[in-house]
């Protein structure tokens, strides 16, 4: 089972890279441009350029990465993610009933049911794919044992004590904010910029398809 976190903290990662891809797939190759974005409201499609810093706390090592962003509310997420000088990582397609992603440097595509055992595949995260375009959107998570808390119709945090996961919303500035993510032995602090609300996606930003050379494996 491959873990794109601790394949990004490994020595020789570069090289690594250089052998599976030479290239780096643009995700703007998959939407159209935005023109402005948000800075408060509600939508129901939007686009995030997102980066991440994680902790894993047991191995007392941390990484930054990008994260990309295309959502359209209760339906789909796209999720493109690059680490270092805009090498990919991964590219990860969901919507409530099912999820893909490919993992470029193992050469590996997973496909199967969203469930929390599929999210937790690779980042060792019990959380439903589709919770994590909540986080995007500044919905409740939602799912059996979650309680969120709000003030003034802001959402502020959600918590699962059974997972003993815990979901922050800080520093919200014109549409920017920060997101801390913590559990056992995990953090991720995620820093959003203001999202891009008039958007155009393309019939494929929500598919994803095994790429050439890649190893198939069903997840659930």
């Amino acid at each position: 089972m491959f873990n794109w976190i601790h394949f990004i903290y490994a020595k020789g990662m570069m090289n690594r890279f250089n052998l599976f891809f030479t290239a780096v797939v643009g995700v703007l190759t998959l939407s159209a441009c935005a023109t402005k974005p948000v800075q408060e409201g509600t939508y129901e499609k939007a686009q995030w350029e997102t980066k991440a810093l994680i902790r894993n706390l047991k191995e007392q090592k941390t990484q930054s990465v990008n994260i990309d962003i295309m959502a359209i509310k209760d339906q789909r997420a796209r999720f493109e993610i690059t680490a270092l000088l805009g090498f990919q990582v991964a590219s990860l397609v969901m919507s409530p009933q099912e999820i893909s992603y490919a993992i470029y440097p193992e050469k590996k595509f997973y496909y199967g049911k969203s469930s929390e055992s599929a999210v937790a595949r690779m980042i060792g995260l019990p959380l439903h794919p589709m919770n994590l375009a909540y986080i995007a959107f500044d919905e409740p998570m939602r799912g059996v044992g979650w309680k969120c808390y709000a003030a003034s119709g802001v959402l502020l945090r959600c918590e699962n004590p059974q997972r003993q996961i815990n979901i922050e919303w800080k520093d919200r500035e014109q549409g920017q904010k920060k997101v801390v993510i913590t559990a056992p032995q995990f953090e991720m602090q995620w820093l959003f910029k203001a999202p891009q609300t008039e958007v155009q996606f393309k019939n494929e930003t929500f598919t994803l398809k095994q790429p050439e050379g890649f190893k198939a494996i069903q997840i659930n």
